[in-house]
C-alpha cells in the first residue's frame, strides 16, 4: 500500500512540474530598420510570387515543387495575386502558407503557416510595417501553441523558430535591395551550399586548446591563431586553411571549448609539435559564405539538414568550423567562406 501511494505521489508531483515550468506556446520576435518606403515593401510582400526567394525552410530543398492559389475578389472573380502558398518536396514535405484577408491600405501581414516537416504544430507568422521617418521598420513574429505532450519541446522549437526568423529577415532585406540604391544597402544574406555527408580527410596540424567564457569567442580565436602563427614561424606556412574542433558548446551561458589547429606539412623544427588529426565517422558539410557573425545560422542549417534527413547527432564527436576564405586585404566579411562540419550518425 504504501508503494502504491509512493509512486501515486511521484506521479502527481511530475505532472505538476510538468504544467508548472513547461511552456504552452512559442513566441518570437526578430525586426531590423530599411531605408526604403513603406509603400515599396508593402506592394512587395503582397505578391507571394516573391516569397520563395527569402523563404528560409525551403532553401534546404531548391527543386521543391510550389504551387499558388488564388481566392476570390468579388461575384467569381479571382484575385490578381495569390492568396496561398504551398510546396512539395522529398524533405521539406507538404507545406503551404496562407495570408488572411485584410484592408488595402494595411502595412501588416497575417499568415498562417503549416510546416510539419520543421515543426509539429501549425504557426502563426506576421510581418508588421511601420514608419521610422524615411525609413521602415520591419517586424517579424513567430507564434504557435504547443499541446500538453509536445511541451517538454517548447524551449528547443523557440530556439529553431527565433534563427528561422533571423534568416527570414536577412533574406528579406536582401531580397528588397533591388529596390534601393546599391550604397545603400548594407545587409548581405548569408549563403549555404550542402556538400556531402561523408568522412572528413586526415590530415597533420598543430593545435591549441582553447576555452572561451567571458571574453567574446571571435577574439579568443583571433589571439589563439596568432600565438600559433607565431609559434611555428616564418619557416612554416599552413598547408591548408585554419580549422576549430568544438568540444562543448553551450550558448546559454556562453561557453565554448575545443582546439583551434593549423594545418602543416614538411614542419621545420620549431617550439610545436603536429599531430595526426583523424576524425572519425561521418559529418554533415555545408559551405557558409557571409560574416561570422552569422555563423550561428550555418550551425542551424546543418542542424536542419540533420533532422530532414533522420540522422542523430552524437554530442562526443567535434563539431568542425574551417575557415576557407579568412579575413584579408582582398575580402569582404560578406565573402568571408566557412566550411561547417556537424557530426552524424
Amino acid at each position: 500500500m504504501f508503494l502504491v501511494v509512493l509512486v501515486t505521489t511521484l506521479v502527481i508531483v511530475t505532472l505538476l512540474t510538468y504544467l508548472l515550468f513547461s511552456e504552452g506556446k512559442i513566441f518570437v520576435r526578430r525586426n531590423s530598420v530599411i531605408d526604403l518606403s513603406i509603400e515599396e515593401i508593402s506592394k512587395d510582400l503582397a505578391d507571394l510570387t516573391h516569397w520563395p526567394r527569402w523563404l528560409p525552410w525551403l532553401i534546404y530543398e531548391t527543386d521543391a515543387d510550389i504551387y499558388y492559389e488564388y481566392a476570390e475578389a468579388k461575384a467569381d472573380v479571382m484575385s490578381a495575386l495569390p492568396s496561398c502558398l504551398k510546396w512539395q518536396g522529398k524533405l521539406i514535405k507538404d507545406g503551404y502558407l496562407c495570408l488572411k484577408p485584410a484592408r488595402s491600405n494595411s502595412h501588416s501581414f497575417q499568415i498562417l503557416l503549416e510546416i510539419p516537416a520543421f515543426y509539429p504544430n501549425n504557426l502563426h507568422f506576421s510581418i508588421n510595417l511601420s514608419k521610422q521617418g524615411s525609413q521602415t521598420l520591419i517586424t517579424m513574429q513567430i507564434s504557435a501553441k504547443i499541446s500538453f505532450l509536445s511541451r517538454w519541446t517548447s524551449n528547443l522549437q523557440a530556439i529553431k523558430a527565433n534563427k528561422d526568423l533571423e534568416l527570414a529577415l536577412l533574406k528579406l532585406i536582401d531580397h528588397l535591395a533591388q529596390y534601393s540604391e546599391p550604397s545603400s544597402h548594407e545587409c548581405h544574406a548569408p549563403s549555404f551550399e550542402w556538400l556531402t555527408c561523408a568522412e572528413l580527410d586526415c590530415f597533420d596540424a598543430v593545435m591549441r586548446p582553447f576555452i572561451a567564457n567571458e571574453q567574446p569567442i571571435s577574439q579568443k580565436m583571433t589571439q589563439g591563431f596568432h600565438d600559433l602563427a607565431i609559434a611555428l614561424g616564418p619557416e612554416n606556412p599552413p598547408a591548408g586553411p585554419s580549422f576549430v574542433l568544438y568540444n562543448k558548446i553551450n550558448l546559454a551561458q556562453h561557453y565554448f571549448s575545443g582546439y583551434l589547429g593549423i594545418p602543416i606539412q614538411n614542419l621545420v623544427p620549431c617550439d610545436i609539435h603536429p599531430k595526426r588529426l583523424v576524425l572519425k565517422g561521418k559529418y554533415i558539410q555545408i559551405r557558409y559564405v557571409g560574416i561570422y557573425k552569422n555563423l550561428a545560422l550555418a550551425w542551424h542549417v546543418a542542424h536542419n539538414y540533420r533532422r530532414l534527413h533522420g540522422l542523430h547527432h552524437p554530442k562526443h564527436r567535434p563539431s568542425v568550423e574551417i575557415y576557407e576564405v579568412r579575413p584579408s586585404k582582398k575580402n569582404s566579411a560578406e565573402h568571408f567562406v566557412t566550411k561547417v562540419c556537424l557530426p552524424v550518425k
